[in-house]
Formats: structure tokens, C-alpha cells, sequence
């Protein structure tokens, strides 16, 4: 199966491209329906005209049902949506690019999904969804789970369940950083904590702080329960930041700014800003999880995605610890290329 889609790739290229066409067409159908051919360009961002002959075949092999009412989704249809990347790992080489970075990385487990999460926001729910599979797999019965804050890790709250007989404590890393409120720490762990009827604490202090508060804060009850459960935390997921991009979130000094930047920063993760030989050059004062931690945590489980983020991936491997990388093709074939080729 691998061989033929490597030989559909270099012969038919356009097939491929076809193929995503019409499942994302599909998909869209399905998300919004009933809809009308109109509706549906406006949604894909083209013409009526282009979609035309794309609904013509799909309806024609009975993957959608056009009324009066507008289009639906057949059970075929469906069944190609929720098969999709499935077929597309098994005609690929996924597998062997997970065992082959998993010899070159001082990593457990790597866990590949199709595609780039620059390009794609489906992507991200790829990641957030296999990631959600295997922190539920490290589950055990008075697991204490510190979680970062980011649009990643968001997405893995989206896809967790109840465990039997399990009831997770979710804890934050670390402060928050002034972002959507989607996005931070603290309501991630809310959310993860309902999916799994779970349980959490909150951290509510800046993520960044100067000497003489960080001192002050670490004696209020609240924030020293928190920072007890962290240093007692088992299990680690979080993402990985591009330098500037954290430091903007930040709101960083334009001082810090130039340090990150003079100093070559390309990654951030936990506070710290790293070069790409992983080197720290910066580091946030800020209560929550340190490096430090990481050594003592029985599994760190990294999601990232987004070929805009290898540098930043590829970095933080050679300065920080990971038992289980989940990542998406593109950032995969971008770590291949430097270890391996």
C-alpha cells in the first residue's frame, strides 16, 4: 500500500490534490448542512462554478444527497469523513518516519499525523486527538496532570473522556500570559477536568513577575497548594512556542525583546527561551513548573505542530526532555531531514 501511494504521489500528483478537494468539500457539507451550493462556496472560498462538478460526483456515488432543502451528507459519505486520515496514514509512510525519529531521539514514543497544522486547522484537532488518546493511556488512579497553556493543548482538551474509575487532578504550569482566555493554563485544566470528571486547581498569578513578588506570592496558601502539586505532578503535556512570537504574547520589555533576539532564541517552552543548539538565553521569573521538574516527571508528553515551529521543535529537543512527541507530518519530515539526511 505504501509503495503504490508513493508511486500515485510521483505519477498522479493531481490525484492526491483531487482527493483532498473533495474531502474537504465533504467535510464542510457535513459541518454546516443542510447547505446550498452558494452557502457552500462561500464557506471553501470559491465559485459556484468551481464546485459544481465536485458535487455532481459526489452525489452521483451517493457520498451526498442534494433536496430542496440543500445538501446532507450520506452514511457513505460519512464513513469516507470519519476514515479519511486513516487511509491516508496507512497509504503513507508515517510509521516508518515514527520508528525511524525514534531511533535518532531521546524519545519513548513519536506519534505522527498527516498534514501541516501552518495549513490546516484540522491538523490541530488531529494532534489534539491522538495526544488525548495517549495521556488517557498514562492515566493512573491519583494522577496529578500539569498542563501548559496554548491553542495546541486546548485541542487536546476537546477530545478527553471519563477513564473508569480514574479521577485526574489537572494543575497549570504556570501563569497565565494575558491571551484569549481559551488558551490559558488555567482554563485548560477547567476543561480538561470536566471532560474526564476529573478535578483541578487553579494558579492565578501573572506568568511574569518581578524578584520581590515572586518571593511574596510563593507564601500565599492558595499558590503554595499548587506549587506543592506540581512538584508531585506525574504526568506533563504542553507545547512549544516560537521565541518572538512567546515573547510578544508576553508583552515582553523591548530590552528582553533585544536579548532574545541578539542572543538567537529560536524556542520557548516553560518560561524559558532557547537557542537552537539548546541553550538557554532567557528565562521568565515566574512561579510554576522549571526544568528542573521535567527530570523528576514520570512522562512528558510534547504536542506540536506547524512547519513554522521545527526550528523551535528541533531546538527544544536538544534542551529540555520528552518521553512522547506528538507531532504532525510536516514538522516530522523537518526533524528527518536534519537527523537522518
Amino acid at each position: 500500500m505504501h509503495q503504490l501511494f508513493q508511486f500515485q504521489q510521483k505519477l498522479v500528483p493531481d490525484l492526491i490534490k483531487k482527493m483532498e478537494d473533495r474531502y474537504s468539500i465533504l467535510k464542510t457539507i457535513a459541518s454546516v448542512e443542510p447547505v446550498g451550493r452558494r452557502a457552500l462556496a462561500s464557506h471553501l472560498k470559491r465559485t459556484e462554478r468551481q464546485i459544481r462538478s465536485e458535487i455532481e460526483f459526489l452525489d452521483e456515488h451517493g457520498l451526498v444527497k442534494v433536496t430542496s432543502k440543500g445538501m446532507f451528507v450520506t452514511t457513505d459519505g460519512r464513513e469516507i469523513i470519519d476514515g479519511y486520515h486513516q487511509i491516508l496514514r496507512e497509504g503513507s509512510d508515517l510509521n516508518l518516519m515514527e520508528q525511524q525519529l525514534k531511533q535518532q531521539l531521546p524519545i519513548k514514543q513519536v506519534k505522527i499525523v498527516p498534514g501541516n497544522a501552518d495549513e490546516s486547522k484540522e491538523v490541530k484537532q488531529l494532534l489534539g486527538k491522538q495526544a488525548a488518546k495517549l495521556l488517557m493511556d498514562s492515566f493512573q488512579p491519583e494522577s496529578i496532570v500539569t498542563v501548559t497553556g496554548g491553542s495546541t493543548t486546548a485541542a487536546v482538551g476537546d477530545y478527553l473522556k471519563p477513564v473508569d474509575q480514574i479521577h485526574p487532578l489537572f494543575v497549570p504550569a504556570r501563569g497565565g500570559l494575558g491571551d484569549l482566555h481559551e488558551y490559558q493554563a488555567n482554563s485548560i485544566c477547567v476543561k480538561m477536568a470536566e471532560r474526564t470528571n476529573g478535578q483541578y486547581r487553579l494558579l492565578y498569578v501573572p506568568d511574569e513577575i518581578d524578584e520581590e513578588l515572586h518571593v511574596r506570592m510563593q507564601q500565599e496558601p492558595t499558590i503554595h497548594e499548587v506549587l506543592q502539586l506540581l512538584n508531585r505532578a506525574d504526568i506533563v503535556i504542553h507545547g512549544i512556542g516560537d521565541a518572538l512570537t512567546m515573547a510578544r504574547r508576553r508583552k515582553s520589555s523591548e530590552n528582553t525583546m533585544k536579548q532574545i533576539e541578539k542572543n538567537g532564541a529560536v524556542g520557548e517552552s516553560f518560561g524559558y527561551y532557547f537557542d537552537k543548539n539548546g541553550k538557554t538565553v532567557h528565562r521568565v521569573n515566574s512561579l510554576g513548573i522549571s526544568l528542573e521538574h521535567l527530570a523528576n516527571i514520570n512522562k512528558v508528553i510534547t504536542v506540536a505542530g506547524g512547519l513554522s515551529k521545527g526550528e523551535a521543535i528541533s531546538a527544544y529537543l536538544k534542551w529540555g526532555q520528552s518521553d512522547v512527541l506528538v507531532i504532525d507530518e510536516a514538522i516530522a519530515r523537518h526533524l528527518l531531514a536534519i537527523y537522518i539526511n
